[in-house]
């Protein structure tokens, strides 16, 4: 069978599909993903095909071009700004609808924040499941309440957060999910997907090794200068190897002078690094928030926007890890939560129990064989 891939441009989104996929073509199935040029080479070591989409289905590229129109600062991830590029998006997807169609594909599986993908597989009637990358939300429920009360904008886009079909895969563990009994069997926890990525990179890893790591990460979309000058007068000369993952849109010059128990990229294998960490200050998007506990590296999170505070708390309540609200970030603040987080004993039990029970799930296989189960061939 052919599966066509449509997913928000983004690793947090993209990088937990790419471990479905892989098993996909492993048991015999085509899948075709419609990204960017930056997630081609990753779609094709799983063994998929990478369709181009234009520069402007990229949420980076727009939301830096909508900020300096609207005048909002992107450091401060105005919601306003991926709330215009959710709502805007999808009405390009009529560029696409013509190729899509010539695929003749029989299954579409789609993240729900691709909007334009939705759009497609809708005027397609293409056979489709829904891929969760963050909490799965249902109208009612007392999540998309509180999004609403935060941001009231989210009523103008209210079914993208909460679209499903027969069958809806989550990408968390459901003792993870808020209001878990609201969801039925048609809603598949099947914890984070961590799978190998044959990405190249020119990061030291062996400079890691028999020292304590600690890794910082406000993910691949946005930047945060300040932030990161924050973090090296916090760990500055410490005692900790630090690895700092700017992103694509800082220049590591804009930070400098970086001491010499700093590594600092643009680009981060995470995995790799989380490997070995024992601290990860990051901004709690759910993909790493998930590697995190995989892993068992102690989170403390700094929220910026989109899901990532629901993240926190939800950290918080778990008693898994650390958070500070970004109104109060500052070196002091940091060091005392790594330190928290550090010394706390019961903290590191609880997230043993919890890294010991997401291995107990093979939710790769899990989501794969509810896929060809819900759309065999008759």
């Amino acid at each position: 069978m052919k599966y066509l891939f449509f997913v928000m441009p983004a690793h947090g989104h993209m990088n937990p599909t790419l471990a479905v996929a892989e098993e996909l073509v492993r048991r015999g199935e085509e899948v075709i993903y419609y990204t960017t040029e930056e997630f081609a080479e990753s779609v094709k070591n799983v063994g998929a095909k990478a369709r181009l989409i234009p520069p402007h289905f990229n949420p980076v590229y727009v939301l830096k071009q909508k900020a300096m129109e609207m005048g909002l600062d992107l450091k401060k991830r105005d919601p306003q700004l991926m709330l215009h590029f959710l709502k805007n998006i999808r009405l390009k997807a009529h560029e696409l609808v013509d190729q899509v169609k010539a695929e003749e594909a029989d299954v579409a599986v789609y993240d729900p924040m691709c909007t334009w993908g939705h759009e497609i597989i809708q005027t397609l009637r293409l056979p489709a499941a829904t891929f969760m990358t963050s909490f799965a939300m249902k109208k009612g429920t007392s999540l998309m309440d509180y999004i609403a009360n935060r941001v009231p904008e989210v009523s103008e886009i209210i079914e993208v957060f909460t679209v499903e079909e027969e069958l809806n895969i989550v990408t968390i563990p459901k003792e993870f999910q808020i209001q878990p009994d609201a969801f039925d069997d048609r809603y598949l926890f099947v914890g984070p997907l961590i799978s190998r990525r044959n990405i190249k990179h020119d990061l030291p890893l062996n400079q890691l090794a028999n020292e304590p790591v600690l890794y910082i990460s406000l993910g691949s979309i946005l930047s945060n200068v300040d932030f990161y000058k924050c973090c090296i007068e916090a760990f500055g000369y410490t005692s900790w190897k630090v690895v700092l993952n700017i992103g694509r849109q800082t220049n590591p010059k804009d930070i400098e002078p970086i001491p010499d128990n700093f590594i600092v990229r643009q680009f981060v294998p995470q995995l790799e690094v989380l490997k070995v960490a024992d601290v990860f200050i990051t901004h709690g998007g759910m993909n790493s928030a998930m590697e995190s506990l995989w892993f068992g590296v102690l989170p403390v999170v700094v929220p910026q926007s989109s899901d990532q505070p629901i993240v926190a708390e939800q950290i918080k309540r778990l008693g898994l890890g650390e958070v500070i609200q970004p109104d109060q970030i500052s070196a002091d603040t940091l060091i005392q939560a790594v330190n928290r987080a550090m010394d706390d004993k019961e903290m590191k039990q609880r997230l043993c129990k919890m890294k010991e029970s997401l291995h107990q799930i093979d939710g790769i296989a899990l989501a794969v064989d509810h896929l060809q189960k819900r759309f065999r061939r008759s």
